[in-house]
C-alpha cells in the first residue's frame, strides 16, 4: 500500500464518517490560513489552497524548524503566477490542525516567497492542497472565519444542493464560469489562497480597465451561478503566462480570491464537482 493511500485511510479513520472538524482561520491577509503543528513541535501558519496540487512546506520555515529533507533527487520544479521554485521531498510524521492530527504525510518543500508577487509580502509557512483536500467536503465560512472538513455527506450540503454551481477540474484546480457586468463570461480558478481576485490582461482589456500587470482595478459586477453576486470587486491585473505554461491546456482568465469570496459560506464537493452556497 502506498504511503499516500495509507495516509488517506488514516485521515478517514481520524475524522469519522460524518464528523465535522471545525477550525478557526485568520482572514486578515485575505487568505484561509490555519495554525498547525508539524511533527508535534514546529508551529506554523498554513494556507488552505484550492489552487495547489499537494501539501507544500516553505523551505526557510522547514530549515528553521530542523525538518529533514528526503535524500531522493530533487522533484520537478513548481511554477506559480509570479515565479518558480525548486522542489524537494519531505516526510512529515504528523500535521496537527486544531485538535485533529494527520500522520505520515508526503510533502514538497519549495520557496513559497519565490511564487508571490513581491519578496516583501509575507506568506504562509505551508500550503494544504488538493492531495489532502479532495477526500473531504471542504466548507469555508468567510463571515464566521471558520473552516470545516467532513468525510461524510453533511446535512447542510444536502440542503444547499439547490444552490449548486458546477465546476470543472483542470488537474487540481477548480474552474468555475464567472460573469462580469452581466455580459462577459470567462472561466476562472476558485482559489482560497489568493487574497485578491486576479484577472488576465486580456480580460482587463475586454472590461475596458487598465491592462498594466499589477494594476488594481474595480470590477463593477461579478457573478457566479444564480446566487453569488458582488459589486465593485477589487481585482489585480495579472500576467498568467508563467502559470499557463506549466499547466497543459490551461483555460482560465483569472483567480477568484478573497476580495470576492469573503462574503460567502461555500462547500466544495470534489466528488460531484459542485460548489454549494449556504445562505444565512
Amino acid at each position: 500500500m502506498s504511503l499516500f493511500r495509507s495516509t488517506l485511510i488514516t485521515i478517514a479513520l481520524l475524522f469519522g464518517i460524518a464528523e465535522a472538524v471545525e477550525i478557526d482561520f485568520d482572514p486578515n491577509r485575505g487568505l484561509v490560513e490555519v495554525e498547525v503543528i508539524v511533527n508535534g513541535r514546529a508551529e506554523g501558519t498554513f494556507g488552505i489552497d484550492t489552487g495547489a496540487d499537494r501539501l507544500y512546506i516553505d523551505k526557510t520555515w522547514a530549515e528553521d524548524n530542523d525538518l529533514k529533507f528526503k535524500d531522493n533527487p530533487p522533484r520537478r520544479g513548481v511554477a506559480g503566477i509570479h515565479g518558480s521554485s525548486d522542489a524537494r521531498g519531505i516526510d512529515l510524521r504528523s500535521l496537527q490542525l486544531d485538535d485533529e492530527r494527520l500522520y505520515n504525510l508526503d510533502a514538497t518543500v519549495i520557496d513559497i516567497g519565490a511564487l508571490v508577487s513581491s519578496p516583501n509580502i509575507s506568506h504562509p509557512d505551508g500550503l494544504i492542497g488538493y492531495d489532502v483536500l479532495k477526500r473531504f467536503y471542504v466548507t469555508v465560512d468567510y463571515p464566521e472565519s471558520l473552516m470545516e472538513l467532513r468525510t461524510g455527506e453533511p446535512d447542510d450540503v444536502l440542503e444547499a444542493m439547490s444552490n449548486a454551481t458546477p465546476f470543472r477540474q483542470l488537474r487540481h484546480m477548480i474552474i468555475v464560469d464567472v460573469v462580469f457586468n452581466d455580459e462577459i463570461e470567462v472561466p476562472m480558478v476558485l482559489d482560497y489562497c489568493a487574497s485578491h481576485t486576479s484577472i488576465s490582461t486580456d480580460l482587463a482589456e475586454e472590461l475596458e480597465l487598465s491592462t498594466r500587470p499589477g494594476a488594481r482595478v474595480r470590477a463593477p459586477k461579478i457573478a457566479v451561478g444564480d446566487d453569488m453576486e458582488s459589486r465593485n470587486v477589487l481585482c489585480v491585473v495579472t500576467d498568467f503566462s508563467n502559470l499557463k505554461r506549466s499547466v497543459r491546456k490551461a483555460d482560465f482568465e483569472g483567480l477568484l480570491g478573497g476580495s470576492f469570496l469573503y462574503e460567502y459560506k461555500l462547500t466544495v464537493d470534489y466528488t460531484r464537482k459542485r460548489v454549494y452556497l449556504h445562505e444565512e
